[in-house]
């Protein structure tokens, strides 16, 4: 169980790691690491300085119960979480499911392949969600900005998931964000 504080994401990613569920803060400390080591990166990949600042300002928050604007954000940590523990990261909710592979590391065997499973209940609340993985199970739709700004090293990861992200197509309903971000379109 993650406790329902504003950390719980930082908690649950915690949990995954099999750190301590008080190891929250070692959590955003991690995630800012990857950040500010890869900064240019980020930029091109989350498209602005001003959305890196905002990243950073969230994870420099060290304190029990964040209000709302310090809470973790999807997509966009999925990013630095895949890519900092070198994990297979799935975003599951209600309007989002997303897969997050490492942005700069080649393929690693099955065996030697890390998979977290991390959701986002009730509008507000971050969960584990590894119970439900098992073996050979569909693949949520791997993050477009993951297969635009991988390194070329790391462009095995995606073709390693081709047929299970089928597998996933041919179960979810219409209604499901498959993408991180969408064109916005004026219908006057």
């Amino acid at each position: 169980m993650v406790d329902s504080d504003g950390n719980c994401g930082f908690r649950a990613i915690a949990g995954l790691l099999d750190l301590g569920k008080n190891d929250w803060v070692q959590v955003r400390r991690d995630l800012l690491h990857e950040l500010n080591n890869h900064k240019d990166e980020y930029v091109i990949l989350y498209g602005s300085h001003e959305r890196v600042e905002k990243l950073t300002h969230i994870l420099l928050y060290f304190e029990d119960s964040p209000c709302f604007d310090c809470w973790m954000t999807m997509p966009d940590m999925g990013h630095l979480i895949a890519s900092f523990y070198n994990v297979v990261l799935y975003h599951l909710s209600l309007q989002q499911c997303l897969t997050f592979i490492h942005l700069r590391s080649p393929l690693v065997t099955l065996a030697d392949r890390r998979e977290i499973a991390i959701g986002f209940v009730n509008g507000n609340h971050f969960v584990h969600m590894n119970a439900f993985l098992e073996a050979g199970h569909p693949v949520l739709f791997i993050a477009v900005l993951c297969q635009v700004h991988h390194h070329p090293c790391a462009l095995e990861w995606e073709n390693a998931y081709v047929s299970r992200v089928q597998q996933f197509k041919d179960n979810i309903g219409p209604s499901v964000a498959t993408r991180e971000t969408f064109d916005v379109v004026d219908i006057d």
